[in-house]
């Protein structure tokens, strides 16, 4: 004999997968725009031979991150890059890029994995603080 089922539990069973659904479908739309913001920020090529030596200030901000660094370029090479701020999703996690740009004196090194966004970010803000002119300089070194 098949046992009847709870039209009760049914109900909520029911309420309880189209929340889910519904949920889902938001996260995934909402990442679904932040790749896109993330895809669409400012990246300028930038060729470090042409800079001169000195303290470059950078600021991205976007719906999930807010980034501001300041660049230091010592003959044509970047030798420091400081987080002022950070705040936000993937900010802390895409953090080792400054370190690869640095040792291969690059702005466009491969994503940290798992924080390709933030890394985006990171490699936007970089490129935009020194594509600015002599006057986008804070603290210029001679």
């Amino acid at each position: 004999m098949a046992k009847k089922r709870n039209p009760a539990s049914l109900h909520w069973l029911a309420v309880v997968t189209v929340l889910f659904v519904m949920i889902s479908a938001f996260l995934m739309n909402r990442h679904r725009g932040q790749m896109t913001e993330a895809m669409h920020l400012p990246y300028t090529a930038v060729n470090l031979e042409e800079l001169a030596d000195g303290v470059y200030y950078g600021k991205t901000y976007t719906s999930f991150l807010h980034l501001q660094l300041e660049v230091t370029v010592k003959d044509h090479h970047l030798t420091d890059i400081k987080v002022i701020e950070n705040a936000g999703l993937d900010g802390e996690t895409a953090r080792p890029i400054i370190q690869k740009m640095i040792a291969e004196n690059k702005v466009v090194v491969p994503a940290v994995k798992g924080a390709e966004m933030g890394s985006m970010v990171y490699i936007s803000c970089v490129s935009t603080a020194l594509a600015q002119n002599s006057d986008g300089q804070i603290d210029t070194e001679n």
